[in-house]
């Protein structure tokens, strides 16, 4: 059924759909799969802190993700290149911008000062935000959308609130986490053209590698400050799988949801993140979980599930065109 609103239309996706185990499945495991990865992260990123300056450990991080991004572009691409378009160079740069260099850098120094759980949850927000984002840009929002926002931003409060005896570090960790998920939500509207337009491998690399050059230039100092030589083989084997799991391979997988089910939709599956990472940070760093807390994350959670309700609700393969 077409419908005029372009919220509805970045909530389900507009793409022709071939009914099929890739169509009705693919999307769900790859969005499961980056969920596993994404969890991972917070509780191995962390325990690497220990050994690695944050900064410089991103910094590591993109060293290795930039040369395998244009690696694969070049085994792809077999002697064929396919440019970008000068028209779309605003896009890439701000898709590289908003979902790595920003990101990434309020995803590391959040973590670095708050909890692997209150990290994954406040970043588990980006639905909420995709939904206040498309608001902005004056886009119709159903009223489940704001009921969703509503409860979550509750949670949120308290949340926050279990967490007023802790350091003011903490609290600062918690807003870049926040605002980590405002740039991821604006990453996912930003690529959601780029992905439909470009092979994955290079929409992924030049994509990177914009936003490389911004966190370089953000991350040199901590990076020559580093004792590299210090290091343990487990942290280089955290940078290594962090490099390549986490952020190069979930980012395909994600945008290759994005292209198959819309931008929201895709978004739903961030809700399981912190479940799975608060089970980790509880079993390797012993984080307690008061009344409070768990109240706050519940309801944090619950307008999430609001939010994608109807969505799940849709029969797979419907499609819906501005």
């Amino acid at each position: 059924m077409a419908t005029s609103s372009a919220y509805h239309v970045a909530m389900t996706g507009n793409g022709p759909e071939t009914p099929g185990l890739k169509t009705r499945f693919g999307p769900e495991l790859a969005q499961l799969t980056v969920v596993m990865f994404w969890a991972s992260t917070f509780v191995i990123a962390k325990a690497a802190f220990l050994e690695v300056r944050p900064l410089a450990f991103l910094f590591a991080r993109f060293v290795i993700m930039v040369a395998l991004a244009f690696a694969v572009l070049l085994v792809a691409q077999r002697g064929a290149t396919r440019g970008v378009e000068r028209a779309d160079w605003g896009l890439f740069a701000l898709a590289g911008l908003t979902g790595y260099a920003l990101y990434q850098i309020g995803f590391i120094l959040g973590l670095s000062r708050t909890s692997p759980f209150s990290s994954s949850l406040l970043i588990a927000l980006v639905p909420l935000f995709t939904v206040l984002i498309l608001a902005a840009k004056g886009e119709p929002t159903p009223l489940q959308g704001w009921i969703g926002l509503g409860v979550a931003l509750i949670g949120v409060a308290l949340f926050l609130l279990d967490k007023r005896g802790e350091s003011a570090g903490t609290l600062v960790g918690d807003l870049l986490s926040i605002g980590a998920a405002i740039c991821f939500a604006l990453y996912g509207i930003v690529t959601r053209p780029l992905v439909r337009k470009y092979p994955v491998a290079t929409y992924t690399a030049w994509s990177v590698l914009a936003g490389a050059v911004p966190l370089f230039l953000f991350t040199l100092p901590e990076a020559i400050r580093q004792d590299w030589a210090a290091i343990s083989t487990g942290a280089w084997v955290s940078i290594v799988y962090l490099a390549i799991f986490p952020v190069y391979l979930a980012y395909i997988l994600w945008n290759f949801a994005i292209a198959r089910r819309g931008v929201a939709a895709a978004s739903a599956f961030g809700l399981l993140v912190p479940i799975v990472a608060g089970v980790l940070s509880a079993i390797f760093f012993g984080e307690p979980f008061g009344p409070l807390k768990l109240l706050g994350a519940g309801l944090v959670l619950a307008g999430l599930v609001i939010v994608r309700a109807r969505l799940w609700r849709r029969p797979v393969g419907r499609e819906s065109s501005a």
